[in-house]
């Protein structure tokens, strides 16, 4: 009797196991494609920016950003404190994605970027930004942020002007988010 109950528990553990694996590949599925879609939104940023004479540094809106950002990571179970380094680093990547299209475009301007305004491109934003706290959480359910996982994130990270040290910033800041007590 003590052997089926010892091997029926060595397979629940190994189902358990696999099973967190699995979250824990899905979640960093679904981080990596957020984060890259938010970066290749900030061409359209901009763009928009560029074309309304807007300069790229925007304090009153980073402050928004970085409220409901805090506010969503509680609400995903994050310890909003621990969030806040990497939103700084995401707007700061963000805006350097900004600097780099618009240095680009002062040399070699593009007639065929689409400008949409702010507003809608501001609320696909946020959606992708709710996405990527989602992804944190779930992956924060299975463990920590290992080195394999920086290494899946950095080769999938593949947004236009989204340098080495943008991705070395947002990992070192996201591998110290944690989650609520």
């Amino acid at each position: 009797m003590m052997q089926y109950v010892a091997v029926f528990l060595s397979s629940l553990f190994m189902c358990s196991n696999v099973f967190a694996g699995s979250v824990s590949s899905v979640s960093l599925d679904a981080l990596s494609t957020a984060l890259n879609e938010r970066m290749q939104v900030m061409k359209a940023v901009a763009g928009y920016k560029a074309q309304h004479h807007l300069s790229v540094e925007d304090l009153p809106r980073e402050q928004v950003v970085l409220d409901n950002m805090l506010h969503n990571a509680q609400q995903a179970g994050l310890e909003p404190q621990s969030v806040e380094p990497f939103v700084h680093a995401l707007m700061n990547a963000s805006k350097a994605i900004q600097y780099r299209y618009r240095a680009d475009w002062l040399s070699a301007p593009e007639s065929d970027v689409s400008v949409v305004d702010l507003a809608v491109t501001r609320q696909q934003i946020e959606r992708l930004d709710n996405q990527v706290l989602a992804a944190i959480s779930q992956h924060l359910m299975t463990g920590t942020f290992s080195q394999e996982d920086k290494a899946f994130l950095m080769s999938q990270l593949t947004a236009p002007h989204l340098s080495e040290s943008d991705k070395n910033n947002l990992f070192a800041s996201l591998a110290r988010i944690q989650r609520s007590h």
